[in-house]
């Protein structure tokens, strides 16, 4: 077990600036969170919440109840949020975490990463600068600067990524961290439930047959983001009955959203109010305004709004 005092804060951002040439345009592809130039790349899934007593739940073992394919870019969403209602009580409770790998998860990556380093006991960790607990000193320290997202650089053996209380209060873990022969590099993006990591593709197979934790081998090339068909589908049918009446319901296995549209006039600007409750009894809503545009982009903007609503029956928000 790594002690915390073998992780040092330290100034030398000069260790990330290799990163920053090799990322892709912010929130695309998974080369726009992990570099690029790595022979492959894996999709480490966080697992989601358990319900009763049982241990954290995989990605796998929510397919298997849905009766759903997980595929190398598939989001919880398609697993977890099918097209019509499995038989039997989902074995999952509460969203996969975004942006912080398990501890065990983060001690397996380590068993399994420091053996593809000639640097296991150096490198570099960064830790996102916008996490609430941080406090005035760390404000003051240097930063890495990356596309859309400054950190706070730390140094030390690969096994303080499973001490998570050598970087902070909250057991964070690090949000990019690589060793200093840069072998590799593991990325938790703060939005997402899932950490990507680029290497050898030696690695990439050793981590994708490791059956302690669930990784996916991905291209580089393939976008973070994705919407399944049915989902679209019951979006689709609601936009046509907003733009009819101003009101929509959307019943899914997960639960039922309302969506209330208010459209822009010559003089107001419009809004949109959904209503959301799932069937354990949880509930929300939420409220945006709605400019004035031109009617495609604003059909667009109202589509995304009850897309996400949908989706975020099953995937927490960032």
């Amino acid at each position: 077990m790594v002690r915390p005092s073998e992780v040092t804060r330290s100034a030398e951002t000069a260790a990330a600036d290799w990163i920053g040439p090799r990322l892709g345009e912010f929130g695309n592809t998974v080369t726009s969170v992990v570099p690029n130039g790595f022979e492959s790349y894996a999709r480490v899934l966080h697992p989601a919440g358990s319900v009763g007593e049982v241990g954290p739940v995989r990605w796998r073992d929510v397919a298997k109840w849905s009766g759903l394919p997980l595929r190398s870019n598939g989001q919880f969403h398609s697993v977890a949020l099918p097209p019509e209602a499995p038989q039997g009580e989902a074995p999952w409770s509460g969203s996969p975490r975004l942006g912080r790998l398990t501890e065990a998860d983060a001690e397996r990556l380590v068993a399994l990463l420091q053996q593809w380093t000639s640097t296991p006991g150096e490198c570099w960790f960064a830790l996102w600068d916008g996490y609430g607990w941080q406090t005035q000193r760390d404000r003051r320290e240097p930063r890495v600067h990356l596309p859309n997202r400054d950190y706070l650089l730390y140094a030390g053996p690969v096994g303080a990524v499973a001490t998570t209380t050598s970087f902070d209060e909250g057991r964070q873990t690090p949000n990019l961290w690589w060793p200093a022969d840069e072998a590799w590099c593991v990325a938790s993006e703060i939005d997402l439930p899932w950490t990507y990591i680029g290497g050898s593709t030696g690695m990439v197979e050793r981590l994708v047959g490791d059956r302690q934790i669930e990784a996916l081998a991905i291209g580089p090339d393939e976008p973070i983001g994705r919407i399944e068909e049915w989902v679209m589908t019951w979006a689709d049918r609601a936009i046509e009955e907003l733009w009819a009446s101003g009101e929509s319901t959307i019943v899914t296995p997960a639960g039922t959203v309302e969506v209330f549209l208010t459209r822009p006039g010559r003089i107001r600007g419009g809004s949109l109010r959904t209503v959301t409750s799932r069937p354990n009894g949880g509930s929300g809503s939420s409220w945006a305004a709605l400019g004035k545009l031109p009617p495609d982009r604003l059909r667009g903007n109202v589509a995304d709004y009850v897309t996400s609503a949908v989706v975020g029956l099953v995937e927490s928000s960032p």
